[in-house]
């Protein structure tokens, strides 16, 4: 593994790592892959996952960091033990996500703001870092970056529902009740889909028609081909 590979994995620069690699060709794409599969489950608050993922792909991940050692920081992750790993490669940006939750619960505000802008620095795909800082922002009252925030965090899922809960918030905030009434009706829709059309880049299936829909006044084409029969009918007796 090359000199600036190891440097960018030792920042937690996962994907720009993996995205030189395959721009070049050569490298431990394999391993780097596998290291994101775990980080894309932290990112959708699945430990169970992550461990599977980590262990399925051990020998490959080896290559790279301490197997071992991200066992026992996914392990404590999953019990939400994160003082440990604030600073690891793979898994920093979730421990950082947990802290400012905490710096949440226990009335930090600020803290968890800084929590959540420096996990969101250590992973920008982290859609829930996004979207956390612009919770806190929002609570602090800087609406312009409570609004960046919330860019960033549908910039990295564009299909996570608590993205547009919280751009409705701040849409109430702003006093623009319609665009709240379409973000929360928005968030309520993705809501209900299967947690694997959560995901980024996931592909919808398409929406159906609802009932009576033929018969809208949207659809009305089926009206002008009656009338033109009717007419042709009645003229031709």
């Amino acid at each position: 593994m090359n000199d600036e590979v190891s440097t960018l994995v030792r920042e937690g620069r996962i994907a720009e790592a993996l995205a030189r690699v395959r721009l070049k060709g050569e490298g431990p794409r394999e391993a780097l892959e596998a290291l994101e599969r775990v980080r894309l489950a932290l990112r959708m608050r699945d430990a169970e996952g992550a461990r599977a993922a980590a262990a399925a792909d051990r020998e490959a991940i080896a290559q790279l960091v301490d197997a071992e050692e991200l066992e026992r920081a996914l392990a404590d992750l999953a019990e939400e033990r994160f003082e440990a790993w604030l600073e690891h490669p793979v898994v920093g940006a979730e421990a950082w996500v947990q802290k400012g939750l905490l710096d949440v619960a226990e009335g930090r505000l600020e803290e968890a703001r800084d929590a959540f802008a420096e996990a969101a620095r250590r992973d920008r795909q982290h859609w829930r870092a996004w979207t956390n800082l612009g919770h806190a922002e929002l609570e602090l009252g800087n609406l312009e970056a409570a609004e960046a925030a919330y860019a960033e965090a549908e910039k990295a899922n564009e299909n996570y529902p608590e993205v547009y809960q919280g751009q409705a918030a701040l849409e109430k905030r702003r006093g623009r009740i319609d665009r709240m009434v379409r973000l929360l009706k928005k968030a309520q829709r993705m809501r209900l889909r299967p947690r694997e059309e959560q995901l980024p880049g996931a592909v919808l299936p398409p929406r159906r028609p609802r009932a009576g829909a033929l018969f809208s006044w949207r659809n009305r084409w089926w009206i002008w081909i009656a009338l033109i029969l009717l007419v042709y009918w009645w003229t031709r007796r």
